[in-house]
């Protein structure tokens, strides 16, 4: 499911280039306006970034809600489906109890069916029938279920499995591993209030990191801190999206700003005198670490 990785790539891209500080309102009405009057893809970039960094800004869960909703709406033009389908997928993420959920998971499911990806397609398929029974289109979406997927644990346990078959130059079973990533965000989209969720993406994760798939596992855990912040291994999928961003990366102005996090959120927590350790020393080689560690 590359569309949640393209998401990111439309909203690093814009954060990039401008501090993340929410959108003036008269900003994306100068850029709708102006879309509107010429219809130039130029206009419609340059609406579809500030839609991004709004969203990415935004702090009031209805206002984000709400700039999901208008992006979604945008985009709902001949070739910019893809566009579309980064927006829903952010919006069955923050809002899965919406009155339009069901309508974007059924078309998200529609979706993956029409490119063949019958897998995906039949998870996504399978959370509509069973969270919203009662729509009309529950009864197709049923019969689009796979059995093999009906005992989620033993289907994802199946996958994992899967991923060491015929191993390749990186270990594992590089389209067997993409399954299992892509079936684990399918399944977070499709069952969002299931414990099991963050589980698989964490999984997924530890998934990317075998593909040398960075700015995937980086959401993965994104996806995990943000949305499950109950779960016990939130605190280290933040810590570890940091630890990359600095060790791997050399992105220190964003692993400092996870590092405070974590450190302001996960005060008790085991990791914190490690993470404190890496905040003072942040942006020195492994080497330089090691000699401040046998200082202490």
């Amino acid at each position: 499911m590359r569309y949640l990785l393209y998401f990111l790539l439309i909203i690093n891209f814009v954060a990039c280039k401008n501090e993340t500080k929410p959108v003036d309102k008269n900003d994306l009405g100068y850029l709708e306006s102006e879309y509107q009057k010429s219809k130039a893809d130029s206009s419609f970039n340059k609406l579809v970034q500030a839609y991004g960094k709004a969203i990415l800004a935004s702090q009031d869960a209805e206002n984000k809600e709400t700039l999901l909703l208008k992006a979604i709406e945008h985009c709902n033009v001949p070739d910019k489906e893809n566009l579309q389908e980064v927006f829903i997928l952010e919006f069955l993420k923050f809002s899965p109890k919406h009155k339009n959920a069901a309508d974007y998971l059924y078309n998200l499911a529609e979706r993956m069916d029409d490119r063949n990806k019958t897998q995906a397609a039949a998870m996504l398929y399978d959370g509509f029938q069973q969270r919203f029974p009662n729509d009309k289109r529950a009864e197709f979406a049923l019969k689009k279920v796979d059995e093999t997927q009906k005992d989620h644990g033993n289907y994802f346990k199946e996958l994992a499995k899967k991923v060491l078959d015929n191993p390749g130059e990186k270990g594992v079973n590089e389209a067997n591993t993409t399954q299992f990533i892509d079936m684990s965000e399918s399944f977070a989209l499709a069952f969002p209030t299931d414990p099991a969720a963050p589980v698989y993406l964490m999984k997924g994760a530890d998934m990317c990191r075998a593909l040398g798939n960075t700015p995937e596992m980086l959401s993965l855990y994104d996806w995990v801190y943000q949305y499950y912040p109950k779960y016990e291994k939130a605190p280290l999928a933040l810590f570890l999206r940091g630890f990359t961003l600095d060790t791997e990366l050399g992105k220190f102005d964003e692993a400092k700003r996870i590092y405070e996090k974590f450190l302001a959120n996960y005060p008790q927590d085991s990791m914190a005198k490690d993470v404190k350790f890496l905040l003072e020393n942040i942006g020195k080689t492994p080497d330089e670490m090691f000699k401040e560690m046998k200082k202490e």
